[in-house]
């Protein structure tokens, strides 16, 4: 008799847990993710090369690059603009130089370099109506995956879905997971994930703005820089030098892990600044077929550009969907005694991006386009603020003029008054 109580505990129990069995095996949950639908393109249907079209609306425009009286802006994965700017007042669309997959460009010369999905087109452009491919170089760049039959993954497509999943699926509370090819993740975690999609899948040309002789301007979000006889490219968490001694078409000379979350680069003076999402990596290239790193510089979390002068460099920090930080600030960084880098100050903005220096001036798109002082960098003086317009990325063509990238279009301002702007173009979008 002494031994039911015990039996009728274990049949108790056993009865509880064959019930929470069925209830488990019976129970759903409705999540809400972020599908990523990877999309393909194969290899017969982009290498085409680049063929001179009739101008045509900015639609959806990338990177912008200046060089000489012309004007080049990327219409993202299709081509590039080419505007005659010699009379900025009046800016005129010549032509589409049609690029399929192209993003970013850089010009040296004679040539232009351009991105073609994985490849990397080194294009004659001593005649502007008539563009003439030399060089291809096939697989330079990583895309996404390859897969045999369907072609390179270029880019995956975000949708949001509700579905229910059973609480045996072995999904079941993952923040992200993946069916075959396609990825899906929770909000949060698709923030990291489309971050990480956009840095292995574009790039970005830049120049130094002193080596103006033969090289052009590009905007402060670029991930490419030509310097010297050298085009550097960065991918999410590499750094590669390519030779362009014989600029008719680059060699590849060295690959090196740069970090992660690599965003942007600027070249300065010897040396080339990287952005990332976490800080500032900075690379010696004395010997330019082989930088190597000098030092970093970490701050908050947020998507970065980066630009230089002698002594300071300057870096905006912001928020955003695909920054995986919160804070929208400006630091000032003093560069003069490098490897040693050490932050000057910290400035609050609202939610700044691009950026662009002068011998005097720094100019952020920040809730419009900021114009400041910058003759003490502990101090900056903000001397003009225009808050009518949405603000992207900014050049400074000269001390005199700045090109401006905007949600209406692209402007352009002669800033001979630092303090009074003056408007003087505005090509617009279409949408």
């Amino acid at each position: 008799m002494k031994y039911f109580p015990l039996i009728r505990f274990a049949i108790v129990g056993l009865v509880l847990s064959t019930l929470a069995g069925c209830l488990r095996d019976e129970c759903t949950s409705t999540r809400t993710y972020v599908r990523f639908d990877p999309v393909y393109k194969l290899p017969a249907d982009f290498r085409v090369g680049v063929s001179a079209e009739a101008p045509r609306s900015l639609q959806k425009p990338g990177k912008i690059y200046a060089y000489g009286p012309y004007l080049f802006i990327n219409e993202l994965q299709e081509g590039i603009h080419v505007i005659n700017n010699s009379d900025p007042s009046n800016p005129q669309n010549i032509a589409f130089w049609k690029i399929p997959g192209n993003v970013d460009m850089a010009i040296q010369g004679d040539y232009l370099y351009a991105d073609q999905y994985v490849d990397l087109l080194t294009i004659d452009i001593s005649d502007v109506s008539s563009p003439k491919v030399i060089c291809t170089q096939q697989d330079a760049f990583y895309m996404l995956g390859f897969v045999p039959g369907q072609g390179y993954i270029t880019e995956y497509k975000p949708t949001e879905v509700t579905e229910q999943i059973s609480c045996g699926d072995e999904n079941w509370n993952q923040p992200w997971f993946r069916r075959g090819g396609v990825f899906f993740a929770e909000a949060d975690m698709a923030v990291n994930l489309t971050s990480s999609f956009a840095n292995s899948s574009q790039g970005g040309f830049a120049t130094q703005n002193s080596a103006a002789i033969s090289a052009g301007i590009a905007g402060s979000y670029a991930r490419f820089a030509i310097q010297d006889d050298y085009l550097y490219t960065v991918d999410n968490s590499m750094l590669r030098s390519w030779s362009i001694q014989n600029p008719t078409c680059p060699s590849k000379v060295d690959s090196m892990y740069a970090g992660w979350n690599i965003e942007t680069i600027f070249p300065w003076k010897g040396r080339l600044f990287l952005g990332s999402q976490t800080g500032v990596f900075i690379f010696n290239a004395s010997n330019p077929a082989h930088p190597v790193m000098e030092t970093a510089f970490s701050h908050a979390n947020g998507c970065d550009p980066v630009v230089c002068d002698d002594n300071n460099a300057y870096v905006t920090i912001h928020d955003g969907t695909t920054c995986n930080g919160t804070f929208n600030q400006l630091d000032v960084i003093d560069i003069t005694n490098l490897p040693t880098a050490t932050l000057t100050k910290t400035y609050p903005m609202t939610r700044p991006m691009g950026l662009s220096v002068t011998n005097e001036h720094l100019f952020v798109c920040d809730n419009g386009l900021k114009i400041f002082d910058k003759s003490n960098p502990a101090d900056l003086k903000e001397i003009a603020h225009l808050s009518n317009i949405i603000t992207y990325d900014v050049i400074a063509l000269s001390d005199d003029l700045i090109f401006v990238s905007g949600d209406g279009g692209f402007y352009e301002f002669d800033v001979s008054d630092p303090a009074n702007p003056r408007q003087v173009s505005l090509m617009p979008v279409v949408r």
